[in-house]
């Protein structure tokens, strides 16, 4: 018998992007269904969340978040503008998820007392809802994030997992080990991204990227800049198209209690064999991961 699954996410860009393939991998299962509301503003972080629900709630059109909702049924994705305070009051979720902001996440002292007040306001609308952490990823290991604290991806993982662990503690609440398999895929990975001399990027030439095989975070891509020419995007801190397959198989694998392994969709411009091993990181980092 399946599962039906009504999910509401107050987060930022590190929870939106699970929206790209988790509903298509919850259809590979028959009876399992899922709607999934995304509240995001990028970076937002337990403060900012907290005061803007008080600012809605003092003006209830105040509408600072992207709303998006995807249907497993129907795939389609309206969006629009709006507030966590209407969200919370409009109908039942069967579960909430929260997350710090990446930059913070490596210290518990940023989570409050904000995420104390938030975790408050989602019992008192939403008392039948089940409260889960996403537990965030540590950035790829070119990240300007490591030269500002001298922190490594390793170091900020072990931090961030630190006070992840502290945060489900103090309240009993379940966690998305979403950042523990990012690291899997970084120990399991038969490629390790290769850094590189920054000053590299001043001397590539259009299509050249430098080599970015090797992690599930980051990505290289030329745009044009506002004169019209063509420059480097270097992103080291988001998930790649690799991540979101892997966070999607994650959350599958948590929300249904299925094993990640048998879920047959496989994303577009993602490989077979590539999207079995993201599979099987997802589903190790379920098995291993201490709650």
């Amino acid at each position: 018998m399946g599962k039906s699954l009504n999910v509401l996410m107050i987060g930022n860009s590190f929870s939106i992007c699970v929206g790209k393939f988790l509903p298509q991998m919850v259809r590979c299962f028959p009876g399992n269904k899922l709607k999934l509301t995304s509240c995001y503003i990028g970076g937002c972080s337990f403060e900012t969340h907290w005061n803007n629900f008080l600012e809605a709630k003092n003006d209830p059109a105040f509408s600072p978040y992207h709303i998006t909702i995807w249907d497993s049924t129907t795939l389609k994705k309206p969006v629009y503008k709006g507030n966590v305070n209407s969200l919370l009051k409009s109908e039942k979720y069967d579960i909430v998820t929260i997350q710090q902001a990446s930059r913070f996440s490596v210290d518990y002292a940023t989570y409050q007392p904000y995420a104390d007040k938030l975790i408050a306001q989602i019992k008192k609308y939403q008392p039948q809802a089940e409260i889960v952490i996403q537990q965030t990823w540590s950035y790829r290991a070119d990240a300007p994030f490591f030269r500002e604290t001298g922190m490594d991806n390793e170091m900020m993982y072990q931090k961030l997992d630190e006070a992840y662990h502290a945060f489900a503690k103090d309240y009993g609440l379940r966690m998305i080990p979403t950042g523990y398999a990012v690291q899997i895929s970084r120990k399991l990975s038969e490629k390790k991204f290769e850094n590189y001399d920054w000053e590299i990027l001043d001397t590539l030439q259009w299509p050249d990227l430098p080599r970015q095989a090797g992690d599930v975070v980051g990505n290289f891509r030329w745009r044009k800049n506002a004169e019209g020419e063509m420059i480097i995007y270097r992103d080291t801190n988001h998930l790649n198209m690799r991540g979101e397959y892997l966070q999607a198989a994650l959350w599958c694998g948590f929300l249904y209690g299925i094993d990640p392994e048998n879920i047959s969709y496989v994303a577009p411009k993602i490989g077979k064999t590539d999207a079995a091993f993201l599979r099987k990181c997802a589903k190790t980092a379920l098995l291993e991961f201490l709650q």
